[in-house]
């Protein structure tokens, strides 16, 4: 009748691989990238997208709260702990649905081809203001 729903029944390894979608989703996208939960699901193209989305508000929003000295950041940072945590559940919810069990294989490539990313991004913008330092020095020296 009325209250009759059906229990479906959801494998340890299942269970697993959803609750770890959602950890590595959670903690990766704090530090930066996000949609590697995604990735561990098999959804490779979307945690490749979500990934980069991540990096263009970063800078979107490191830009924002800088021109209007750090009030901006009030709204960022809570955005920044929180979109990671939808994201995971989402990733979780995938997994489940869908008996997902993970690939580390694809994690490892895309984390660390992002981690990659990052570091180089952040030496390039170290040489760069560096070289600028180094002009203006030279430009006030004479």
């Amino acid at each position: 009748m009325g209250g009759d729903y059906v229990v479906k029944q959801i494998s340890p390894e299942v269970e697993g691989a959803g609750n770890t979608a959602l950890i590595l989703e959670i903690i990766f996208g704090i530090f930066g990238l996000l949609g590697i939960g995604h990735v561990y699901t098999n959804r490779t193209a979307l945690g490749i997208g979500l990934m980069v989305g991540w990096w263009i508000y970063i800078v979107i929003a490191a830009t924002i709260s800088s021109l209007t000295l750090g009030i901006a950041a009030c709204i960022f940072v809570p955005l920044s702990l929180v979109i990671p945590i939808i994201s995971g559940v989402q990733a979780r919810t995938y997994a489940r649905q869908n008996v997902e069990t993970g690939n580390w294989g694809s994690v490892a490539k895309v984390a660390g081809g992002g981690c990659l990313l990052v570091v180089l991004s952040i030496v390039l913008i170290f040489v760069i203001f560096g070289g600028l330092a180094a002009l203006f020095s030279l430009a006030g020296s004479y």
